[in-house]
């Protein structure tokens, strides 16, 4: 064989090489390009995984707190007072009984400074009531409301006594009174144990129940 004929032949081998050479480099750039975009897309499944973890925690943050307070928040509320003397109402419009001698106040919920008692937490309550009049001819006139809404009301004459007896289902905060519903100047209450306001939590709510 000629040398001119064995260039020839080693040059079609280089040039089938390198042929050979441009179609690997082309899979291999086509391979990398795969790559690149397998991992884009799993660091983008990894961010989302991420944010979901923290979302989650987040949550269960929320929960044990939400827990935390449920369990700290007493599950026992209730509490009786009474008027220590006897008073007189009629010094404005809608005014508030106010029973200032505290036998007991679990939970304290009771203000004896306002006469005012506000949920501690949810549930259904027991609210009583009784009240007496002092005075011969004296007729007093009182509602026991829920956030301002009557929930019952009392009229006693002479030196007599009657009595509310409701079951309110209240959220935290919500408030419950005695007050005077029918204006007079000279409404006398009798004290001493004749006039008293007690309420207690029967059945707890823990989802916050809803209003009366």
């Amino acid at each position: 064989m000629s040398l001119e004929l064995v260039r020839l032949a080693n040059e079609q081998k280089m040039n089938a090489v390198i042929e050979e050479l441009k179609e690997t480099r082309k899979e291999l750039l086509t391979s990398n390009a795969e790559l690149l975009k397998a991992q884009n897309k799993l660091l983008s499944s990894q961010s989302e995984l991420h944010s979901r973890i923290k979302d989650l925690e987040e949550e269960v943050n929320y929960f044990k707190a939400k827990d935390r307070m449920r369990r700290l928040a007493p599950s026992n509320v209730g509490f009786t007072a009474r008027l220590t003397n006897s008073i007189t109402l009629g010094l404005s419009s809608q005014q508030a009984l106010v029973f200032d001698n505290v036998y007991i106040n679990v939970g304290n919920g009771y203000d004896a400074t306002t006469g005012v008692f506000r949920a501690p937490v949810p549930g259904m309550y027991v609210i009583m009531v009784t009240v007496s009049s002092e005075g011969d001819s004296i007729a007093d006139d009182i509602e026991v409301v829920h956030n301002g809404v009557a929930l019952c009301r009392l009229t006693q004459v002479h030196y007599g006594g009657c009595s509310c007896n409701v079951v309110a289902r209240l959220k935290v905060g919500d408030a419950v009174w005695a007050r005077e519903f029918f204006h007079r100047s000279d409404d006398h209450i009798r004290g001493n144990y004749f006039t008293t306001f007690s309420m207690g939590l029967m059945i707890r709510d823990d989802d916050g129940g809803s209003s009366f």
